[in-house]
């Protein structure tokens, strides 16, 4: 039960959403546009038009955040884990780091993008921390990376590499649109002879996955009570996330007081990524960049936090840029 603690706490923050919860529940899921996923309760505001173009990105190649990810129930309070997020920058076909290309045979699996494809390429990893880990020899150490298509954002190729523990996995996801759908394959890396498993899904029109999720949102205009709502593949599975944009907020930090968007995604409940009830709220900076700052989760079985940590002696991380303070010109 602690490891799942610890393996759900460090992977939801990896969504970057933050949740903590004792049991990863993938109950009743449903793929996009099912008449379960339409009929799904959403709150009753507009849906924000997503904006899927972009000449550039607002932030730069190379930029790294850094969280430390906190587990509260009482009597307990503890670090447990670090989650990094990263854009590495643009990258051409095949987009593959030569480092990873055993990796991909052992999945048995063939990218061949076409020669005009470009790519955003991000990277992620989750690593296990504090006194509560060496308490109970929980061990989590999950990279993740992801190419996502330059012409509009989706996903095109998920890798991730998990070990938790025992636990030695390998699995990929490929997000073809012709013809349109989500080819999985997983493997146990403890065995050298295991069968890599398939898992064919259908793919919804600009789908993403969990890494490139985080990012769509810190792309948008926010526009305070507008829903952004968008299709998202994880592990196996088709969602469709709801994210509520709230109110604007002057949030402390270590840098003193920064201005904030508040935001607060609805992934709760049946259907959905997590089928405990609970609530969260994700800070960003309000400027164009919309770096996540804060995270809080709440559930009955305990609250999950997360603050950015790689700004405390370099604030300039989430202060503006002169270009961002200066008035558009006329």
């Amino acid at each position: 039960m602690r490891r799942i603690v610890v393996t759900a706490s460090l992977v939801w923050l990896l969504s970057g959403m933050g949740y903590l919860a004792f049991v990863r529940a993938q109950a009743n899921p449903v793929a996009p546009g099912t008449a379960a996923a339409q009929a799904k309760p959403t709150p009753a505001l507009p849906l924000a038009q997503l904006q899927r173009e972009f000449k550039t990105l607002p932030f730069k190649a190379g930029e790294k955040l850094v969280y430390e990810v906190k587990y509260t129930r009482f009597p307990i309070a503890a670090k447990v884990g670090e989650v990094t997020f990263e854009y590495v920058g643009e990258a051409e076909p095949p987009g593959v780091p030569a480092t990873d290309e055993a990796f991909f045979q052992r999945l048995d699996l063939s990218f061949q993008p076409n020669a005009q494809e470009r790519y955003f390429r991000l990277r992620a990893s989750a690593v296990s921390k504090g006194i509560l880990i060496a308490l109970f020899g929980i061990d989590v150490l999950n990279r993740y990376e992801t190419l996502v298509d330059r012409q509009d954002f989706s996903a095109r190729l998920h890798w991730r590499e998990i070990k938790e523990g025992k636990k030695r996995e390998a699995q990929a996801a490929l997000f073809e649109r012709e013809p349109a759908g989500v080819n999985y394959k997983f493997t146990d890396l403890t065995k050298p002879q295991a069968e890599v498993k398939r898992k064919p899904l259908p793919r919804a029109e600009g789908m993403l996955d969990l890494i490139s999720a985080l990012y769509f949102v810190r792309l948008q205009k926010l526009k305070e009570g507008e829903l952004l709502r968008f299709p998202v593949s994880d592990d196996g599975v088709n969602y469709v996330f709801d994210i509520v944009v709230g109110k604007k907020e002057k949030l402390k930090t270590d840098c003193g007081k920064l201005n904030t968007i508040r935001i607060e995604p609805k992934l709760f409940g049946p259907g959905q990524l997590f089928a405990r009830q609970g609530e969260m709220t994700m800070w960003l900076t309000a400027d164009k960049r919309h770096i996540p700052v804060k995270l809080i989760a709440k559930t009955s079985g305990g609250t999950a936090s997360a603050r950015l940590l790689n700004f405390k002696n370099n604030c300039s991380i989430v202060e503006p840029s002169k270009a961002e303070l200066e008035p558009p010109a006329k």
